[in-house]
């Protein structure tokens, strides 16, 4: 065992390398990711409909903005792929095209994705948010 001030220093190092991993694995990634769960509702016709919010937390602008859902039933076959664009700010580029689902650093979208799927036959759901990032004219896709 060591004595003396040089165990003093090393615990004091060994509490520092360690500090240095929890703080590091606690940072939170950088994405476009959902502000709050996805709200599941059944509307009028039966159908299942997804809605949200997104916040974008990378540092700069994501334009055309999505979520989809990949929709399965009880053998976990696909029965449905459903994308929606948010509802987010509109910018127009110098080409004049335009996105509605823009959204800034830091800023919050809403989504509305309505199903063709009767909501009883929807036995599970996955999604994915996916984005373009532009410098001021889109790509054509």
């Amino acid at each position: 065992m060591i004595k003396g001030k040089n165990s003093y220093f090393i615990i004091f190092l060994i509490f520092l390398l360690f500090s240095g991993v929890i703080f590091a694995n606690n940072k939170k990634k950088k994405s476009v990711i959902l502000k709050e769960k996805v709200e599941s509702k059944v509307d009028f016709f039966g159908r299942r409909t997804f809605e949200g919010k997104i916040v974008n937390n990378l540092d700069e602008r994501v334009d055309f903005v999505y979520i989809e859902f990949k929709i399965m039933n009880g053998r976990n076959e696909v029965i449905e792929k459903d994308r929606s664009y948010i509802y987010g700010s509109v910018y127009k580029f110098r080409d004049g095209s335009i996105s509605t689902s823009s959204l800034k650093s830091g800023e919050t979208g809403t989504f509305k994705c309505i199903t063709s799927v009767m909501a009883d036959s929807i036995k599970k759901y996955d999604y994915n948010i996916g984005w373009k990032f532009f410098e001021e004219l889109p790509e054509k896709y």
